[in-house]
């Protein structure tokens, strides 16, 4: 929301539980309680329903890049007056499912890595924080929630070590993954794990991500870098089109050793797969001019 929030320096946030509003206040955002009565409102998340009354006038967006699952049903969708989404292919895409109240403005949370506003402090402090030695490549592991049934986090991580040799090694999990796992990340030696709410500037360093499925695949792809990917099962809201998309954006593999090959590939050979990449881009982003923020915003004015 930041990108899009400095454009309405007067709107409120509203916290939906005093655990999250303490945790809000933590970082210096002030916050409202839940329940509250907005004239509009702007959600990133199908939770319309919280809000039923008919003139609250409601926009929802994206909370993470395009749609790596599929489609929710059109009925969460037609909740809102306007549904922001990240290109004008998701558009389309949409209106084949029946959703038909769909705006294409690009995805403002990946704004700051295309319109300089990162400051090269912010990258400074990074590098102490992970101890970065400048002679070895930077790779950044991700996971989706481990009971989704599409992470890949089981192949990786007690094998991790293996690689801190070669590599300065960064990993990030989905919020909801386990406890049990973040420990082992965090106690193994050589490995940085991300706490930070902000993993933008962590992906803008790293050189190579090694992902399942998950949309932060998307935000890195948008910075024209090596993706590797394993192969995972097939569930309820897989989709096909993003099966397609990792075949040709990504290197596909199954296993740890499959990874390691893949990796000093990536590393060689950074614009192989670039051409792949930047199709993707135009597919799922339309333009990575930093200004998706400033759009959303502009459709939020018409609301108020």
């Amino acid at each position: 929301m930041e990108s899009i929030i400095k454009y309405f320096p007067d709107a409120e946030i509203v916290a939906k539980n005093k655990k999250v509003k303490k945790e809000l206040n933590s970082f210096g955002i002030k916050c409202k309680l839940y329940p509250t009565f907005p004239d509009v409102l702007v959600m990133p998340r199908h939770t319309a329903r919280k809000y039923p009354e008919p003139r609250m006038k409601k926009i929802g967006l994206r909370h993470g890049a395009y749609h790596f699952k599929d489609f929710v049903s059109a009925a969460r969708y037609h909740a809102f007056d306007v549904y922001l989404v990240t290109s004008q292919k998701e558009v389309e895409l949409a209106l084949e499912k029946g959703i038909t109240n769909t705006i294409g403005v690009g995805f403002p949370k990946i704004d700051p890595a295309f319109n300089n506003t990162i400051s090269e402090e912010i990258y400074n402090q990074i590098k102490r924080r992970i101890n970065l030695d400048d002679e070895k490549p930077v790779i950044i592991f991700t996971a989706t929630w481990n009971k989704s049934g599409m992470s890949a986090i089981d192949i990786w991580i007690n094998n991790l070590k293996e690689l801190t040799k070669d590599y300065n090694v960064m990993v990030t999990v989905h919020h909801w993954t386990e406890d049990s796992y973040k420990q082992i990340i965090k106690q193994t030696e050589g490995v940085f794990f991300i706490e930070d709410k902000d993993i933008l500037p962590y992906l803008v360093l790293a050189d190579v991500m090694i992902a399942d499925m998950s949309s932060i695949i998307a935000e890195f792809c948008a910075l024209d870098k090596p993706i590797i990917t394993f192969r995972v099962p097939d569930k309820k809201r897989t989709s096909q089109e993003i099966k397609d998309m990792l075949d040709n954006m990504s290197i596909r593999v199954d296993t740890f050793d499959q990874l390691q090959i893949a990796l000093k590939e990536s590393v060689k050979n950074p614009d192989q797969l670039s051409a792949q990449r930047k199709k993707y881009n135009k597919i799922m982003f339309d333009d990575l001019d930093g200004k998706a923020g400033e759009r959303a915003a502009n459709i939020i004015k018409k609301y108020l």
